[in-house]
This record gives structure tokens, sequence and C-alpha cells, in this order.
């Protein structure tokens, strides 16, 4: 479905707060439900769109990745006794994954993000950004700036700087397409540690190139974990969503996360869901 078509389907859907931008289409947005527009999985086809370098969106997908086209927005099969024991199994505290599993979740969106930062310019990356001794690796350095409920190194460990269950902001849709109300308490924020560097073809300072793979496995790893504790703690199977698609069509967007391979992601899930399941 092309950008139109989905302007097309906005207007046709009004009350919705997204309408089309700068030639980019937002996804819908219903102010009176308080969700986008259409199922959870229309939902996530629309906001797992793949982002471009430097900014903008792909189509939205067909059909996603097993086992998420048949999980998202049905009810959690993982008890939080069973998510407890594979925590503790695992020697993963709760408080780096979200906080309390015994927490009752209102959010409906699970966004990933990546900290785009830091900037090497030109320099190439260092070899060992996926070691531990790699500075950004050290997690305790995200306390210092809280922007997400939870930093993800690239070595596969998490911080939790803002507990699942309180409110907190970190996309541009939130505070500029609806209000501050509206958006209270309705996303959680996963950034995942990414260096950067610029394209000499580009403007000076710019960020475009990514690592690649942008995620490293034990990443992966460690974000599924915590989509499904915070689709336990909600009671069904979360709307994941990319930072990049949920602010599509505002100016000045990010376009993170770069070289996300949802597909990977999606098969560490489900290899985590035959482990952890009952």
């Amino acid at each position: 479905m092309n950008a139109m078509k989905i302007c097309l389907i906005a207007l046709a859907l009004l009350p919705m707060a997204a309408a089309c931008r700068g030639g980019e289409a937002a996804c819908p947005f219903d102010t009176n439900k308080l969700e986008f527009a259409g199922t959870p999985l229309e939902q996530a086809k629309c906001l797992l769109r793949p982002p471009l370098r430097g900014g903008g969106v792909g189509e939205p997908l067909a059909v996603l990745p097993e086992p998420l086209e048949h999980l998202i927005g049905r009810p959690v099969g993982i008890t939080r006794d069973a998510l407890r024991r594979y925590l503790a199994s695992h020697h993963i505290a709760e408080a780096d994954v979200g906080g309390p599993i015994t927490n009752v979740l209102r959010a409906k969106y699970f966004v990933i993000h990546d900290t785009s930062t830091p900037n090497y310019g030109e320099k190439p990356f260092p070899a060992d950004i996926n070691e531990p001794g790699w500075r950004l690796n050290d997690l305790e350095v995200w306390k210092k700036r809280p922007v997400a409920h939870i930093f993800v190194s690239r070595t596969g460990e998490s911080i939790t700087t803002h507990e699942f269950t309180e409110p907190w902001r970190a996309t541009k849709f939130e505070s500029r397409t609806i209000s501050r109300e509206q958006s209270r308490g309705l996303f959680v924020h996963v950034e995942n540690t990414m260096p950067r560097r610029s394209d000499p073809r580009g403007a000076p300072g710019n960020d475009v190139i990514a690592p690649e793979p942008g995620f490293t496995g034990p990443m992966l790893d460690r974000l599924a974990l915590l989509y499904l504790t915070a689709s336990v703690e909600h009671g069904q199977w979360m709307v994941p969503a990319y930072h990049a698609a949920v602010d599509a069509g505002i100016p000045d967007a990010h376009d993170d996360p770069q070289n996300f391979d949802l597909a990977q992601w999606a098969g560490r899930l489900g290899a985590l869901l035959k482990e952890a399941g009952p």
C-alpha cells in the first residue's frame, strides 16, 4: 500500500490525530480510542515500516515474521511465575527488565529505538563496539541520560532507568501530535546502544551510517525478553513499533532503529518462548 492510499485511509477514519506530513504517511491515530487505527496486528504492520537511512520509512509490511504474526494482540500464554523462573535460572534481575513482574502495564506500544551515539564522523567504528570493554557497553553511563525506560548494551545486558509502568515520553509523536495527557503511559521505550558514522556525501556532521549488523545476537535476545516481560505485564502481546515509524511525517523525525533485522528478532522471540513456556 503506497503513502497516498494510507493518507486516504487516515482521512476516512476521522476523527484521527495523525495526518500526512511532508509527503510521508503517518500511521493514523484515533484520539478517542487512544490507539492507532486497525487491529493490533494491522497497527504493527504500519508501525514496523523499515526505517530508511537519514529519515523516512518504507512501506507497511504485508506479513510479519513468525511468531509475531500470530501473537500480537492475543493473550500471553506465559505466566508471571514461568517468567520469574526463567529470569532466576538465567540470573537476570527483575529490576533490569523494567521492574517487578507483578506490575500491571497499561501501555499498548513497545517502541524500539537506537541511541545513535557517539558519532565517529568519517572515522571507522572501533573494533571493540561489541565487546564489554567498549565504554558505552557500561550501562551505568545511561543513568546520566535516562531518556527511555530501558537501555540495552551491545553485549546483551539491560538497565532500567524508568520502570515500564512509569509514564515516559520519548518520541516527537507523543509531544507534538497528541497531548501530554493522551500520551501518558501509552508507550514503553527501549533504547539500544548503537554508534553512528557520517556519510561523507551528506551534510557535515550527519550520523546516517550505523554498524552492520545494527543489532548483535545478544541484543536481539535481550530485546525479545523485554518484549515478553512488558507483554506479560500488559496481559496481551503488545504492538511493537519503530521510533521512526511512530514519528513518520513529523519534521526532523529520527531514523532509528537502523539495520534492525525483524525476522531475526522474531526468531529469537520464538526460541525464548519455547524455553520460557510452560
